[in-house]
Formats: C-alpha cells, sequence, structure tokens
C-alpha cells in the first residue's frame, strides 16, 4: 500500500501584490518512502513537506512584502486628537 502526505493552500494575496510565477493555490503530495523503518520514512517525507511548503510560503511572503503591515494598524492620532483629549480630562476634573 502506498502511503503519502497532501498539503494544500489556498493564499488570498492583497489585490495590488506583483504578478509573479507563484500560484496561490496549490496541492503537493509527498510520498512516504517504504523501507526498513516506516517511522523513520515518515519522518524524513514529514521533514521534506516542511521544508517544501515552508520555502514556498516564504517566497509569497517577500512577495508581498511591506502591503500587508499597515492592513491592522491603529490610525495614528493627530496632534488635535491630542488636544482634544486633554480638554475631555480637563472637563472631568
Amino acid at each position: 500500500m502506498s502511503r503519502a502526505i497532501t498539503i494544500s493552500y489556498d493564499l488570498k494575496p492583497p489585490a495590488n501584490t506583483p504578478q509573479s510565477s507563484l500560484a496561490p493555490s496549490k496541492t503537493q503530495t509527498f510520498a512516504v518512502k517504504d523501507g526498513e523503518s516506516y517511522y523513520a520514512g515518515l519522518r524524513a517525507t514529514i521533514a521534506k513537506a516542511k521544508d517544501t511548503v515552508g520555502k514556498e510560503l516564504t517566497e509569497w511572503r517577500d512577495q508581498v512584502g511591506d502591503l500587508e503591515k499597515g492592513k491592522d494598524a491603529k490610525p495614528k492620532k493627530t496632534q488635535a486628537d491630542a488636544d482634544g483629549d486633554e480638554e475631555d480630562e480637563e472637563e472631568g476634573k
């Protein structure tokens, strides 16, 4: 019986991501090598799968770069906002 590990991912890069040869959706199958020890083969296959998918996702991270950095950032307070906060504090006295 042939055994394998299958890994799939479906990324949703930002619309303004530059075009590249990277596929946002991918499924890969890694065969577990038959041998003297099933678990040794399984460990080697898991390591190979982890390394391969890790490299691909790192390429995506590098491709997207700084596009995601400000996505969840809180807006910075302006000086007017800061002045308004001081007035609120004075009113509470």
